[in-house]
Protein backbone atom coordinates (compact mmCIF):
# COMPACT_ATOMS: atom_id res chain seq x y z
CA UNK A 1 0.00 0.00 0.00
CA UNK A 2 1.30 3.53 -0.97
CA UNK A 3 1.52 6.17 2.02
CA UNK A 4 -0.67 9.09 0.65
CA UNK A 5 1.63 11.58 2.38
CA UNK A 6 4.42 10.29 0.94
CA UNK A 7 5.63 12.53 -1.68
CA UNK A 8 8.71 11.95 -3.77
CA UNK A 9 11.02 14.63 -4.21
CA UNK A 10 12.75 15.31 -7.84
CA UNK A 11 16.02 16.77 -8.41
CA UNK A 12 15.82 17.41 -12.19
CA UNK A 13 13.92 20.32 -11.90
CA UNK A 14 13.13 20.93 -8.56
CA UNK A 15 9.44 20.10 -7.84
CA UNK A 16 7.59 17.26 -5.92
CA UNK A 17 5.74 13.71 -7.57
CA UNK A 18 3.00 11.76 -6.13
CA UNK A 19 4.47 8.15 -6.23
CA UNK A 20 1.12 6.74 -7.68
CA UNK A 21 -2.24 6.12 -6.71
CA UNK A 22 -3.50 5.79 -3.22
CA UNK A 23 -5.99 3.64 -1.51
CA UNK A 24 -8.10 4.36 1.16
CA UNK A 25 -7.19 3.78 4.62
CA UNK A 26 -8.73 0.85 7.06
CA UNK A 27 -9.97 3.89 9.58
CA UNK A 28 -12.43 6.22 8.21
CA UNK A 29 -11.80 8.76 11.02
CA UNK A 30 -7.63 7.98 10.73
CA UNK A 31 -8.18 8.92 6.58
CA UNK A 32 -10.49 11.97 7.07
CA UNK A 33 -7.18 13.19 9.31
CA UNK A 34 -4.65 11.53 6.66
CA UNK A 35 -6.37 13.51 4.11
CA UNK A 36 -6.31 16.70 5.83
CA UNK A 37 -2.74 16.38 6.33
CA UNK A 38 -2.16 15.32 3.11
CA UNK A 39 -4.14 18.25 1.22
CA UNK A 40 -1.89 20.27 3.95
CA UNK A 41 0.81 18.99 3.51
CA UNK A 42 0.76 19.10 -0.40
CA UNK A 43 -0.25 22.66 -0.56
CA UNK A 44 2.73 23.81 1.84
CA UNK A 45 4.93 21.65 -0.15
CA UNK A 46 3.64 23.01 -3.60
CA UNK A 47 4.48 26.60 -2.43
CA UNK A 48 8.03 25.94 -0.95
CA UNK A 49 8.51 23.85 -4.33
CA UNK A 50 7.55 27.06 -6.18
CA UNK A 51 9.64 29.53 -4.08
CA UNK A 52 12.48 26.83 -4.49
CA UNK A 53 12.05 26.82 -8.56
CA UNK A 54 12.49 30.34 -8.42
CA UNK A 55 15.81 30.20 -6.43
CA UNK A 56 16.73 27.74 -8.73
CA UNK A 57 16.09 29.65 -12.13
CA UNK A 58 17.89 32.49 -10.67
CA UNK A 59 20.39 30.40 -9.18
CA UNK A 60 21.25 28.40 -12.56
CA UNK A 61 21.27 31.73 -14.56
CA UNK A 62 24.16 33.06 -12.15
CA UNK A 63 26.14 29.43 -12.32
CA UNK A 64 25.35 29.76 -16.32
CA UNK A 65 27.02 32.87 -17.41
CA UNK A 66 28.93 34.56 -14.23
CA UNK A 67 29.39 37.98 -14.27
CA UNK A 68 33.49 39.20 -14.04
CA UNK A 69 33.93 43.03 -13.51
CA UNK A 70 36.82 43.92 -11.12
CA UNK A 71 40.34 41.54 -11.37
CA UNK A 72 39.32 40.02 -7.71
CA UNK A 73 36.24 38.68 -9.51
CA UNK A 74 38.17 37.65 -12.80
CA UNK A 75 41.31 35.77 -11.05
CA UNK A 76 38.97 33.57 -8.75
CA UNK A 77 37.12 32.37 -11.90
CA UNK A 78 40.05 31.35 -13.23
CA UNK A 79 40.78 29.12 -10.30
CA UNK A 80 37.48 27.07 -11.48
CA UNK A 81 38.49 23.51 -13.04
CA UNK A 82 37.56 22.52 -16.81
CA UNK A 83 37.16 24.78 -19.71
CA UNK A 84 36.54 28.70 -18.94
CA UNK A 85 34.39 30.37 -22.07
CA UNK A 86 34.53 34.23 -21.69
CA UNK A 87 32.71 36.71 -23.85
CA UNK A 88 34.67 39.86 -22.95
CA UNK A 89 33.12 43.03 -24.00
CA UNK A 90 33.39 47.01 -23.39
CA UNK A 91 30.83 48.86 -21.38
CA UNK A 92 29.64 51.23 -24.35
CA UNK A 93 28.93 48.46 -26.49
CA UNK A 94 27.93 45.56 -23.99
CA UNK A 95 27.93 41.26 -24.15
CA UNK A 96 26.96 39.44 -27.31
CA UNK A 97 23.49 38.79 -26.22
CA UNK A 98 22.66 36.66 -29.19
CA UNK A 99 25.06 33.98 -28.11
CA UNK A 100 23.23 33.40 -24.50
CA UNK A 101 20.96 30.71 -26.31
CA UNK A 102 23.60 28.56 -28.02
CA UNK A 103 25.56 28.88 -24.93
CA UNK A 104 22.98 27.32 -22.54
CA UNK A 105 22.41 24.76 -25.12
CA UNK A 106 25.78 23.54 -25.22
CA UNK A 107 26.63 24.03 -22.16
CA UNK A 108 23.13 21.39 -20.90
CA UNK A 109 24.34 19.03 -23.77
CA UNK A 110 27.53 18.80 -23.88
CA UNK A 111 29.86 20.65 -21.75
CA UNK A 112 28.08 20.15 -17.95
CA UNK A 113 30.06 20.68 -14.84
CA UNK A 114 33.37 20.84 -17.50
CA UNK A 115 32.35 24.06 -19.72
CA UNK A 116 31.76 27.58 -17.38
CA UNK A 117 30.63 30.27 -18.89
CA UNK A 118 31.25 33.99 -17.87
CA UNK A 119 31.36 37.83 -19.45
CA UNK A 120 33.79 39.95 -18.58
CA UNK A 121 34.25 43.84 -18.88
CA UNK A 122 37.52 45.16 -20.29
CA UNK A 123 36.90 48.21 -19.20
CA UNK A 124 37.98 47.61 -15.25
CA UNK A 125 40.15 44.29 -15.86
CA UNK A 126 43.50 45.04 -16.21
CA UNK A 127 44.36 41.25 -17.56
CA UNK A 128 42.07 42.70 -20.59
CA UNK A 129 43.21 46.25 -21.82
CA UNK A 130 44.16 44.95 -24.95
CA UNK A 131 40.55 44.57 -25.94
CA UNK A 132 39.05 47.93 -24.47
CA UNK A 133 36.96 50.58 -26.74
CA UNK A 134 36.35 47.06 -29.39
CA UNK A 135 33.06 46.56 -30.73
CA UNK A 136 33.55 43.01 -32.16
CA UNK A 137 32.60 40.29 -30.07
CA UNK A 138 35.81 38.34 -28.30
CA UNK A 139 35.75 34.88 -27.02
CA UNK A 140 38.77 33.97 -24.88
CA UNK A 141 39.23 30.15 -23.78
CA UNK A 142 41.25 29.32 -20.93
CA UNK A 143 41.97 26.09 -18.84
CA UNK A 144 44.23 25.74 -15.86
CA UNK A 145 45.07 29.51 -16.12
CA UNK A 146 46.60 29.52 -19.54
CA UNK A 147 44.68 31.14 -22.68
CA UNK A 148 44.27 28.47 -25.03
CA UNK A 149 42.51 30.03 -27.35
CA UNK A 150 40.64 33.31 -28.52
CA UNK A 151 37.59 33.81 -31.40
CA UNK A 152 36.66 36.81 -32.48
CA UNK A 153 32.91 38.11 -34.14
CA UNK A 154 29.70 36.58 -33.64
CA UNK A 155 30.12 33.78 -35.64
CA UNK A 156 27.56 30.95 -33.94
CA UNK A 157 28.67 27.42 -35.88
CA UNK A 158 32.73 28.61 -35.58
CA UNK A 159 32.38 29.06 -31.62
CA UNK A 160 30.46 25.88 -30.85
CA UNK A 161 32.89 23.76 -32.94
CA UNK A 162 35.45 25.53 -30.96
CA UNK A 163 33.97 24.56 -27.93
CA UNK A 164 33.61 21.31 -28.43
CA UNK A 165 37.32 20.90 -29.51
CA UNK A 166 38.49 22.61 -26.65
CA UNK A 167 36.63 20.42 -24.45
CA UNK A 168 38.01 17.15 -26.14
CA UNK A 169 41.66 18.63 -25.95
CA UNK A 170 40.77 19.45 -22.09
CA UNK A 171 39.93 15.47 -21.88
CA UNK A 172 43.13 14.32 -23.26
CA UNK A 173 45.00 16.87 -21.08
CA UNK A 174 43.35 15.26 -18.05
CA UNK A 175 44.29 11.86 -19.60
CA UNK A 176 47.75 12.98 -20.29
CA UNK A 177 47.88 12.59 -24.06
CA UNK A 178 48.16 16.02 -24.89
CA UNK A 179 50.08 19.03 -23.34
CA UNK A 180 48.13 22.03 -22.91
CA UNK A 181 50.02 25.57 -24.03
CA UNK A 182 51.55 27.91 -21.43
CA UNK A 183 50.06 31.28 -22.50
CA UNK A 184 48.40 33.29 -19.53
CA UNK A 185 45.34 35.53 -20.01
CA UNK A 186 47.22 38.97 -21.10
CA UNK A 187 49.65 37.39 -23.51
CA UNK A 188 48.86 37.10 -27.39
CA UNK A 189 47.95 34.51 -29.55
CA UNK A 190 49.67 33.76 -32.56
CA UNK A 191 46.75 34.53 -34.60
CA UNK A 192 46.27 37.49 -31.97
CA UNK A 193 49.62 38.17 -33.08
CA UNK A 194 50.13 38.53 -36.84
CA UNK A 195 46.44 40.55 -36.53
CA UNK A 196 48.32 43.01 -34.26
CA UNK A 197 51.57 43.23 -36.37
CA UNK A 198 49.31 43.99 -39.57
CA UNK A 199 47.77 46.56 -37.64
CA UNK A 200 50.39 47.82 -36.34
CA UNK A 201 51.73 48.45 -40.06
CA UNK A 202 48.86 49.71 -41.01
CA UNK A 203 49.06 52.59 -38.00
CA UNK A 204 52.89 53.15 -38.73
CA UNK A 205 51.76 53.72 -42.38
CA UNK A 206 48.96 56.24 -41.22
CA UNK A 207 50.85 58.35 -39.03
CA UNK A 208 53.80 58.34 -42.10
CA UNK A 209 51.47 59.74 -44.15
CA UNK A 210 49.89 62.22 -41.66
CA UNK A 211 52.61 63.70 -40.41
CA UNK A 212 53.67 64.24 -44.17
CA UNK A 213 50.57 65.96 -44.72
CA UNK A 214 50.90 67.85 -41.94
CA UNK A 215 54.43 69.01 -42.34
CA UNK A 216 53.24 70.28 -45.90
CA UNK A 217 50.44 71.66 -44.50
CA UNK A 218 52.46 73.64 -42.20
CA UNK A 219 55.40 75.01 -44.53
CA UNK A 220 52.43 76.40 -46.95
CA UNK A 221 51.25 77.91 -43.89
CA UNK A 222 54.35 79.49 -42.86
CA UNK A 223 55.28 80.64 -47.11
CA UNK A 224 51.74 82.12 -46.76
CA UNK A 225 52.28 84.29 -43.52
CA UNK A 226 55.86 85.05 -44.85
CA UNK A 227 54.55 86.53 -47.98
CA UNK A 228 51.55 88.57 -46.48
CA UNK A 229 54.14 90.26 -43.63
CA UNK A 230 57.14 90.96 -46.49
CA UNK A 231 55.23 93.67 -47.96
CA UNK A 232 55.44 95.06 -44.67
CA UNK A 233 58.78 94.05 -42.85
CA UNK A 234 61.44 93.53 -45.23
CA UNK A 235 63.79 95.34 -44.54
CA UNK A 236 63.44 94.48 -40.66
CA UNK A 237 64.53 91.85 -38.82
CA UNK A 238 63.64 90.64 -35.34
CA UNK A 239 65.93 89.49 -32.69
CA UNK A 240 65.66 88.17 -28.74
CA UNK A 241 68.60 88.86 -26.34
CA UNK A 242 68.03 86.90 -22.98
CA UNK A 243 67.90 87.95 -19.45
CA UNK A 244 71.96 87.67 -18.88
CA UNK A 245 73.28 89.15 -21.86
CA UNK A 246 70.87 92.39 -21.89
CA UNK A 247 73.99 94.50 -20.18
CA UNK A 248 75.84 93.33 -23.77
CA UNK A 249 72.98 95.31 -25.80
CA UNK A 250 75.91 98.18 -26.89
CA UNK A 251 77.80 95.27 -28.23
CA UNK A 252 75.15 94.13 -30.49
CA UNK A 253 74.61 97.84 -31.46
CA UNK A 254 78.30 98.19 -32.35
CA UNK A 255 78.48 94.95 -34.06
CA UNK A 256 75.57 95.73 -36.47
CA UNK A 257 76.42 99.01 -37.14
CA UNK A 258 79.09 98.47 -40.11
CA UNK A 259 76.69 96.21 -42.13
CA UNK A 260 74.35 99.23 -42.41
CA UNK A 261 71.66 97.88 -39.58
CA UNK A 262 70.50 99.56 -36.54
CA UNK A 263 68.41 99.26 -33.89
CA UNK A 264 65.01 100.56 -34.47
CA UNK A 265 63.40 99.76 -31.66
CA UNK A 266 63.85 97.54 -27.91
CA UNK A 267 60.98 96.54 -25.50
CA UNK A 268 61.50 93.82 -22.56
CA UNK A 269 59.25 90.82 -23.19
CA UNK A 270 57.84 88.07 -21.18
CA UNK A 271 57.19 85.37 -23.60
CA UNK A 272 55.33 82.99 -20.76
CA UNK A 273 55.11 79.06 -21.39
CA UNK A 274 53.70 79.18 -24.80
CA UNK A 275 55.52 82.07 -26.27
CA UNK A 276 58.91 80.08 -25.16
CA UNK A 277 57.56 76.64 -26.58
CA UNK A 278 57.51 78.68 -30.31
CA UNK A 279 60.80 79.78 -29.67
CA UNK A 280 61.93 76.44 -29.20
CA UNK A 281 60.11 74.90 -32.36
CA UNK A 282 61.85 77.60 -34.26
CA UNK A 283 65.43 77.23 -32.45
CA UNK A 284 66.21 73.75 -30.90
CA UNK A 285 68.59 75.25 -28.55
CA UNK A 286 65.45 77.22 -26.60
CA UNK A 287 64.05 74.58 -26.40
CA UNK A 288 66.19 73.13 -23.65
CA UNK A 289 64.31 73.30 -20.35
CA UNK A 290 67.06 75.54 -18.61
CA UNK A 291 66.61 78.43 -21.47
CA UNK A 292 62.90 77.93 -21.56
CA UNK A 293 62.99 77.96 -17.50
CA UNK A 294 65.32 81.77 -17.74
CA UNK A 295 62.81 82.91 -20.25
CA UNK A 296 59.79 82.48 -17.79
CA UNK A 297 61.69 83.58 -14.81
CA UNK A 298 63.28 87.09 -16.18
CA UNK A 299 61.88 89.39 -18.92
CA UNK A 300 63.72 89.17 -22.07
CA UNK A 301 64.79 91.95 -24.37
CA UNK A 302 63.45 92.15 -28.04
CA UNK A 303 65.34 94.28 -30.88
CA UNK A 304 63.59 95.50 -34.01
CA UNK A 305 66.46 95.99 -35.98
CA UNK A 306 66.58 97.55 -39.26
CA UNK A 307 68.32 98.04 -42.76
CA UNK A 308 69.43 101.37 -43.48
CA UNK A 309 68.11 102.49 -47.12
CA UNK A 310 71.12 102.92 -48.88
CA UNK A 311 72.38 99.22 -47.85
CA UNK A 312 72.07 96.29 -50.18
CA UNK A 313 71.25 92.71 -49.16
CA UNK A 314 68.63 90.47 -47.41
CA UNK A 315 68.76 92.39 -43.43
CA UNK A 316 68.32 88.39 -42.01
CA UNK A 317 71.87 87.68 -43.65
CA UNK A 318 73.70 91.28 -42.99
CA UNK A 319 72.40 90.77 -38.84
CA UNK A 320 73.68 86.66 -39.08
CA UNK A 321 76.59 88.03 -40.53
CA UNK A 322 77.60 90.48 -37.82
CA UNK A 323 76.38 88.18 -34.57
CA UNK A 324 76.93 84.95 -35.88
CA UNK A 325 80.16 85.38 -38.74
CA UNK A 326 78.07 83.62 -41.54
CA UNK A 327 79.80 83.85 -44.93
CA UNK A 328 82.52 85.60 -43.99
CA UNK A 329 85.39 84.76 -45.17
CA UNK A 330 88.44 86.07 -42.41
CA UNK A 331 92.56 84.78 -42.83
CA UNK A 332 92.41 85.75 -39.19
CA UNK A 333 92.52 82.25 -36.99
CA UNK A 334 89.21 80.08 -37.01
CA UNK A 335 89.20 80.27 -33.48
CA UNK A 336 87.85 83.75 -32.86
CA UNK A 337 84.72 83.75 -31.13
CA UNK A 338 81.87 85.46 -33.25
CA UNK A 339 79.13 87.69 -30.76
CA UNK A 340 76.99 84.86 -29.96
CA UNK A 341 79.35 82.70 -28.69
CA UNK A 342 80.73 85.24 -25.98
CA UNK A 343 77.03 85.59 -25.41
CA UNK A 344 76.80 82.43 -24.14
CA UNK A 345 76.74 81.52 -20.60
CA UNK A 346 76.56 78.40 -18.88
CA UNK A 347 75.32 76.38 -22.26
CA UNK A 348 72.35 79.11 -22.24
CA UNK A 349 72.74 80.90 -25.98
CA UNK A 350 72.33 85.14 -25.35
CA UNK A 351 70.72 85.91 -28.53
CA UNK A 352 68.43 84.48 -31.04
CA UNK A 353 68.24 85.86 -34.92
CA UNK A 354 66.01 84.24 -37.22
CA UNK A 355 67.72 82.12 -40.14
CA UNK A 356 65.41 82.59 -42.71
CA UNK A 357 61.97 84.41 -43.75
CA UNK A 358 59.64 82.04 -42.20
CA UNK A 359 61.32 82.20 -38.77
CA UNK A 360 60.90 86.17 -39.18
CA UNK A 361 57.43 86.12 -39.84
CA UNK A 362 56.89 83.46 -36.61
CA UNK A 363 59.35 85.93 -34.59
CA UNK A 364 57.75 89.08 -35.78
CA UNK A 365 54.09 87.48 -34.65
CA UNK A 366 55.53 86.27 -31.75
CA UNK A 367 57.35 89.67 -30.53
CA UNK A 368 55.49 92.65 -31.85
CA UNK A 369 51.58 91.35 -31.74
CA UNK A 370 50.41 95.02 -32.12
CA UNK A 371 52.65 96.45 -34.94
CA UNK A 372 51.63 93.26 -37.10
CA UNK A 373 48.09 93.08 -36.50
CA UNK A 374 48.19 96.98 -37.54
CA UNK A 375 49.23 96.28 -41.23
CA UNK A 376 48.17 92.70 -41.38
CA UNK A 377 45.62 89.86 -40.44
CA UNK A 378 45.92 88.06 -37.46
CA UNK A 379 47.03 84.78 -37.66
CA UNK A 380 44.52 82.00 -37.08
CA UNK A 381 45.29 78.84 -35.74
CA UNK A 382 45.40 75.77 -37.56
CA UNK A 383 42.22 73.11 -37.81
CA UNK A 384 43.43 70.23 -35.93
CA UNK A 385 42.72 66.93 -37.32
CA UNK A 386 39.61 65.24 -38.31
CA UNK A 387 37.62 63.09 -40.24
CA UNK A 388 34.01 63.16 -41.86
CA UNK A 389 31.23 60.61 -40.04
CA UNK A 390 27.86 59.97 -41.70
CA UNK A 391 25.02 58.70 -39.45
CA UNK A 392 21.22 58.54 -40.21
CA UNK A 393 19.32 61.63 -39.65
CA UNK A 394 17.06 59.89 -37.82
CA UNK A 395 19.71 59.51 -35.14
CA UNK A 396 20.30 63.27 -35.20
CA UNK A 397 19.23 63.62 -31.43
CA UNK A 398 21.25 61.10 -29.87
CA UNK A 399 24.31 62.00 -31.94
CA UNK A 400 23.85 65.69 -30.85
CA UNK A 401 23.37 64.50 -26.87
CA UNK A 402 26.46 62.95 -26.64
CA UNK A 403 28.43 65.46 -28.42
CA UNK A 404 26.61 67.78 -25.81
CA UNK A 405 27.41 65.99 -22.74
CA UNK A 406 30.77 64.29 -23.57
CA UNK A 407 32.31 65.46 -26.76
CA UNK A 408 31.54 69.37 -26.72
CA UNK A 409 35.22 70.08 -28.09
CA UNK A 410 35.27 67.48 -30.62
CA UNK A 411 32.51 68.56 -33.11
CA UNK A 412 33.93 71.35 -35.37
CA UNK A 413 30.84 71.50 -37.92
CA UNK A 414 28.48 69.41 -38.59
CA UNK A 415 25.20 69.44 -41.68
CA UNK A 416 22.37 67.76 -42.90
CA UNK A 417 22.67 66.25 -46.58
CA UNK A 418 20.46 64.13 -48.96
CA UNK A 419 22.53 61.29 -48.92
CA UNK A 420 25.26 59.27 -47.66
CA UNK A 421 26.98 60.40 -50.95
CA UNK A 422 30.59 61.07 -50.12
CA UNK A 423 31.91 62.32 -53.37
CA UNK A 424 29.30 64.93 -54.34
CA UNK A 425 26.83 65.77 -51.12
CA UNK A 426 23.99 67.80 -51.36
CA UNK A 427 23.16 70.22 -48.44
CA UNK A 428 19.76 69.99 -46.51
CA UNK A 429 20.39 72.61 -43.89
CA UNK A 430 22.88 73.55 -41.38
CA UNK A 431 21.28 73.30 -38.11
CA UNK A 432 18.77 70.93 -36.60
CA UNK A 433 16.39 73.91 -35.62
CA UNK A 434 16.48 73.98 -39.80
CA UNK A 435 16.26 70.25 -40.36
CA UNK A 436 13.25 70.16 -37.54
CA UNK A 437 11.30 72.78 -39.15
CA UNK A 438 11.16 70.56 -43.04
CA UNK A 439 7.94 69.29 -43.46
CA UNK A 440 8.92 66.40 -45.36
CA UNK A 441 11.99 63.96 -44.40
CA UNK A 442 13.25 60.31 -45.67
CA UNK A 443 15.16 57.88 -44.73
CA UNK A 444 18.14 58.13 -47.08
CA UNK A 445 19.04 61.54 -45.27
CA UNK A 446 21.95 62.26 -42.94
CA UNK A 447 23.56 64.15 -40.41
CA UNK A 448 27.66 64.49 -41.12
CA UNK A 449 30.22 65.66 -38.46
CA UNK A 450 33.39 67.35 -39.02
CA UNK A 451 34.84 65.49 -35.83
CA UNK A 452 38.23 65.79 -34.75
CA UNK A 453 40.01 63.12 -33.88
CA UNK A 454 43.11 65.03 -32.31
CA UNK A 455 44.84 68.22 -31.36
CA UNK A 456 47.03 70.62 -32.79
CA UNK A 457 49.93 71.77 -30.28
CA UNK A 458 50.32 75.54 -30.56
CA UNK A 459 53.90 75.52 -29.90
CA UNK A 460 54.48 73.22 -32.84
CA UNK A 461 51.81 74.53 -34.96
CA UNK A 462 50.65 71.83 -37.22
CA UNK A 463 52.07 68.88 -35.66
CA UNK A 464 48.88 66.83 -34.89
CA UNK A 465 48.55 64.69 -31.36
CA UNK A 466 46.10 62.05 -32.43
CA UNK A 467 43.38 60.86 -29.93
CA UNK A 468 41.53 58.71 -32.45
CA UNK A 469 37.70 58.61 -33.40
CA UNK A 470 35.37 59.14 -30.36
CA UNK A 471 33.84 55.35 -29.24
CA UNK A 472 30.87 56.97 -27.78
CA UNK A 473 29.81 57.93 -32.12
CA UNK A 474 31.24 54.13 -33.27
CA UNK A 475 28.44 52.60 -31.17
CA UNK A 476 25.81 54.47 -32.90
CA UNK A 477 27.08 52.51 -35.81
CA UNK A 478 28.06 55.17 -38.26
CA UNK A 479 27.13 54.53 -42.05
CA UNK A 480 30.76 56.40 -42.99
CA UNK A 481 34.16 57.45 -41.30
CA UNK A 482 37.15 58.66 -43.04
CA UNK A 483 39.88 55.97 -43.53
CA UNK A 484 42.14 58.57 -41.59
CA UNK A 485 42.95 62.19 -41.05
CA UNK A 486 44.49 63.07 -44.64
CA UNK A 487 41.34 61.61 -46.80
CA UNK A 488 38.70 62.80 -43.55
CA UNK A 489 40.46 66.75 -45.10
CA UNK A 490 39.77 66.07 -47.97
CA UNK A 491 36.28 64.61 -47.70
CA UNK A 492 35.33 67.14 -45.25
CA UNK A 493 36.01 70.13 -47.83
CA UNK A 494 33.48 68.73 -49.94
CA UNK A 495 30.84 68.42 -47.35
CA UNK A 496 31.59 71.77 -45.49
CA UNK A 497 33.50 74.02 -48.24
CA UNK A 498 35.29 77.40 -46.73
CA UNK A 499 32.83 79.81 -45.92
CA UNK A 500 30.43 76.96 -44.73
CA UNK A 501 30.06 78.32 -40.99
CA UNK A 502 29.53 82.30 -41.76
CA UNK A 503 26.39 83.54 -40.54
CA UNK A 504 23.29 83.48 -44.01
CA UNK A 505 22.21 86.48 -44.59
CA UNK A 506 18.77 86.98 -44.05
CA UNK A 507 16.38 88.49 -46.25
CA UNK A 508 15.57 92.08 -45.52
CA UNK A 509 11.63 92.85 -44.92
CA UNK A 510 9.49 93.72 -48.02
CA UNK A 511 9.03 97.67 -48.33
CA UNK A 512 5.67 98.41 -46.97
CA UNK A 513 3.23 100.10 -49.78
CA UNK A 514 2.51 103.53 -48.49
CA UNK A 515 -1.06 104.58 -48.81
CA UNK A 516 -2.37 107.50 -49.81
CA UNK A 517 -3.87 109.52 -47.16
CA UNK A 518 -6.91 111.80 -47.94
CA UNK A 519 -7.18 115.47 -46.67
CA UNK A 520 -10.53 115.02 -44.33
CA UNK A 521 -12.46 118.78 -44.87
CA UNK A 522 -14.62 119.75 -41.86
CA UNK A 523 -17.53 119.59 -43.63
CA UNK A 524 -16.95 115.92 -43.45
CA UNK A 525 -15.57 116.09 -39.58
CA UNK A 526 -18.58 118.18 -38.63
CA UNK A 527 -20.85 115.29 -40.43
CA UNK A 528 -19.24 112.65 -38.27
CA UNK A 529 -19.23 114.45 -35.03
CA UNK A 530 -22.63 112.27 -34.13
CA UNK A 531 -20.48 109.11 -34.84
CA UNK A 532 -20.65 106.64 -32.04
CA UNK A 533 -17.15 106.37 -30.16
CA UNK A 534 -14.93 103.28 -31.64
CA UNK A 535 -16.38 103.50 -35.55
CA UNK A 536 -14.13 105.03 -38.04
CA UNK A 537 -15.64 107.10 -40.44
CA UNK A 538 -16.40 105.75 -43.82
CA UNK A 539 -14.53 107.42 -47.04
CA UNK A 540 -14.25 106.43 -50.36
CA UNK A 541 -10.46 105.26 -51.75
CA UNK A 542 -9.27 106.11 -54.77
CA UNK A 543 -10.01 102.35 -56.43
CA UNK A 544 -13.80 103.11 -55.51
CA UNK A 545 -13.77 100.89 -52.63
CA UNK A 546 -14.29 101.65 -48.94
CA UNK A 547 -11.93 102.39 -46.36
CA UNK A 548 -12.22 100.35 -42.80
CA UNK A 549 -14.90 98.25 -44.90
CA UNK A 550 -13.79 94.57 -45.03
CA UNK A 551 -13.70 93.83 -48.84
CA UNK A 552 -16.58 91.39 -49.35
CA UNK A 553 -15.30 89.84 -52.47
CA UNK A 554 -11.63 89.49 -50.64
CA UNK A 555 -13.52 87.91 -47.38
CA UNK A 556 -15.50 84.92 -49.75
CA UNK A 557 -11.82 84.28 -51.32
CA UNK A 558 -9.67 84.21 -47.85
CA UNK A 559 -13.35 82.00 -46.36
CA UNK A 560 -12.59 79.59 -49.70
CA UNK A 561 -8.95 79.52 -48.79
CA UNK A 562 -9.02 78.68 -45.75
CA UNK A 563 -11.35 76.07 -46.47
CA UNK A 564 -8.93 74.57 -48.94
CA UNK A 565 -6.13 74.42 -46.09
CA UNK A 566 -8.42 73.09 -43.96
CA UNK A 567 -9.05 70.10 -46.59
CA UNK A 568 -5.09 69.72 -47.26
CA UNK A 569 -4.24 69.79 -43.83
CA UNK A 570 -7.01 66.66 -43.10
CA UNK A 571 -5.53 64.70 -45.73
CA UNK A 572 -1.46 65.22 -44.49
CA UNK A 573 -3.16 63.86 -41.39
CA UNK A 574 -4.85 60.95 -42.88
CA UNK A 575 -1.67 60.06 -44.66
CA UNK A 576 0.54 60.29 -41.85
CA UNK A 577 -2.02 57.71 -40.05
CA UNK A 578 -1.24 55.59 -42.49
CA UNK A 579 2.32 55.43 -42.00
CA UNK A 580 3.98 53.20 -39.46
CA UNK A 581 6.80 54.60 -38.98
CA UNK A 582 7.81 58.34 -38.35
CA UNK A 583 11.36 59.19 -40.81
CA UNK A 584 12.39 61.88 -38.87
CA UNK A 585 12.80 59.82 -35.79
CA UNK A 586 12.54 56.11 -36.67
CA UNK A 587 15.29 53.70 -38.42
CA UNK A 588 14.97 52.81 -41.85
CA UNK A 589 12.44 49.70 -41.93
CA UNK A 590 14.58 46.63 -43.16
CA UNK A 591 14.19 45.05 -46.95
CA UNK A 592 13.29 41.00 -46.39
Amino acid sequence: MYNPICLIHNPINGRHRHPGRTFPPPFPSAGRSLTIMSVTSAVANAAAAAAAAGTGKKAAQVQLQAELNNDDEWNKFLLRDGLLVIDVYTEWCGPCIGMVGNLKKIKVEIGGDNLHLAVAKADTIGCLSRFRNRSEPTWMFISGGQLINVVFGADAPRLARTIVEELKNEELVKKGERERPTRAPHELTPPEQEVALAQAKLLQLRKEKEAAAAAAERLERREARAVALEVHFNDVCPALMMPHSQKNIRKVSDALEPYGVIVADKCPLVLGKDGAKVLGVEDPEFAKPETAMALLERPALVLLLKKLPDKEGSVIELVRRAIYNEGIESDEDDTKKSLAEELRANGIPGVFVPTDRHQRASALDLFFPKMVSAVAAPLTAPEPPHVAMILGAWQRRAVLNIIASKLPSRLLRYGFFKDADVEQPTLLCKTIDQYEERPEKDFSETIVLMISVGVTDPGAEGAPVTEGVPHELLSLGPLWVSEDAVLGKEECARFFPPGYSEPEKKPGPKPKKKKKKRHDTREETADNVDAPPGTAPDTEAGDGSVEGDPDPEGEEEGEEREEEGQGDGDGEAEEGEELLLDKGTSPPPVND
